[in-house]
């Protein structure tokens, strides 16, 4: 079995044996070591490792793509092979393979990996599960169950290669714990969840986890449905990021071309409040999307794709500029096993001034979301939203009554226009999405 860039190598190698020049390799490695807590035990143990290569040839300007999870000499070669036979069967398109950049900066300057935590076992994530459990079984009499208790850690590692002379590794990790503890008050049961998601390890934290999960259900029992009719809605900075990634497609050059983006012929027209300029930062240190190059090999650079309620940017790779004689925007992104999509890196929504208390006393009354149930009413084309949600009924910036049972509808391009107010933290697990909580009108609330 070859290393990472031994296979990568011996694809280039393969590629100038049948002078084609250009030819490119992924690499990703992925592993994660994952427990489930029940009863005072580790009641399953996951332990996964995946390891894949692909390989992309243009040929005459036919793309041809294979790929495998062996990094064998014999299956790498018949990897490549694939790659060539495919090629032949395509139309050609307006693809090229880009030279390599003159400058690459160094991927350890992104914050992505933590060697601390490859480090951990599992005696250590047991120890934090168990603790949460302990937590939450202590921390009310009215928990029924803990369907949901887990602790996990998680790496990835992946390499770029190509003929043109780019070469990029990049490698993260992480660590996470969940708890979604089930409560019963009467005929009423709620569940809480509650999930880090950091490249910090904290042993200490079983505590706060079980602790807020218990207090997310405790909050929601004997919730109802409120009276139908348009609300103003605040989003908290946990569900705004969710109710808003779908819709975030309709940025990609590719999308529009292909007539499923509302935003198309909408460069440099309003679609958004004035005080919105929305960020796409590749640069971020810590961010999931974090990178230098993009899967193509471009260099990825922080740009807008609204300016002050303006529509600025579409997000393209090389591809879909070539279609409207532009330049990639260091947006292609790729699996080893498949092709080139696109993708944005990292949304900065700014922050404002408030509180999410204050921002729910801006309004006399409100409904505080704190809770997405599916996604399954909503279309990320049109912009449709129909989503049903639990959360508070909120007056004076007072909570005077749980809520469940209820479905928030609208537009996603409308709630660009209706932003009445944004909060001042985001969320602070690993994310690509910087949304802060959001005061959003015009949205209707069915009970």
């Amino acid at each position: 079995m070859l290393k990472m860039k031994q296979a990568a190598e011996q694809v280039l190698f393969l590629a100038e044996k049948k002078r084609l020049k250009d030819t490119d390799v992924v690499v990703e490695h992925n592993e994660s070591l994952d427990l489930e807590i029940q009863e005072g035990k580790v009641e399953k143990v996951e332990q996964s490792t995946s390891l894949g290569l692909g390989v992309r040839v243009l040929d005459e300007g036919r793309t041809g793509l294979a790929s495998t999870e062996r990094l064998t000499p014999e299956s790498i070669g018949l990897a490549f092979e694939n790659a060539c036979e495919n090629a032949k069967l395509q139309d050609p398109t307006e693809v090229v393979m880009l030279d390599a950049p003159p400058v690459i900066p160094d991927t350890a300057s992104l914050e992505l990996y933590n060697p601390e935590l490859d480090q951990l076992n599992s005696e250590q994530l047991t120890e934090l599960g168990l603790s949460i459990e302990d937590t939450v079984k202590s921390a009310d009499k009215r928990v029924v169950s803990i369907p949901y208790l887990g602790v996990s850690r998680g790496r990835s590692e992946s390499l770029l290669l190509s003929s043109r002379g780019v070469f990029c590794t990049q490698q993260s990790n992480e660590v996470a714990a969940w708890c979604g503890p089930l409560l019963q008050e009467g005929e009423s049961r709620k569940s809480g969840m509650k999930i880090i998601h950091r490249r910090e390890w904290d042993p200490n934290a079983g505590k706060r986890v079980g602790e807020e999960a218990v207090e997310r259900a405790v909050e929601l029992l004997n919730a109802s449905p409120i009276q139908s009719g348009s609300i103003p809605v605040v989003l908290d900075e946990y569900t705004a990021p969710s109710f808003l990634a779908m819709y975030f497609r309709a940025f990609s050059a590719e999308a529009a071309q292909k007539g499923m983006s509302r935003l198309k012929g909408k460069l440099g027209q309003k679609i958004a409040v004035p005080e919105l300029s929305l960020l796409d930062d590749p640069h971020r240190p810590g961010g999931n999307r974090s990178c230098f190059l993009d899967s193509e090999g471009f260099l990825t650079k922080p740009f807008h794709l609204i300016e002050n309620g303006v529509f600025s940017n579409f997000l393209y790779h090389v591809e879909s500029a070539r279609k409207e004689n532009k330049t990639s925007t260091g947006h292609a992104s790729r699996g080893y096993s498949g092709g080139i999509g696109t993708r944005s890196h990292n949304l900065i929504w700014p922050t404002g001034e408030h509180t999410l208390e204050q921002l729910c006393g801006l309004e006399k009354k409100c409904l505080l979301v704190t809770e997405l149930e599916g996604q399954a009413g909503c279309n990320p084309v049109s912009g449709d939203i129909s989503i049903g949600v639990q959360g508070f009924l909120m007056k004076n910036g007072r909570r005077v009554q749980p809520v469940d049972s209820v479905t928030v509808a609208g537009n996603f391009f409308d709630v660009l226009n209706n932003i009445r107010g944004c909060g001042n933290v985001y969320q602070p697990e690993l994310t690509h999405l910087y949304i802060p909580a959001l005061l959003i009108e015009g949205l209707t609330v069915s009970g």
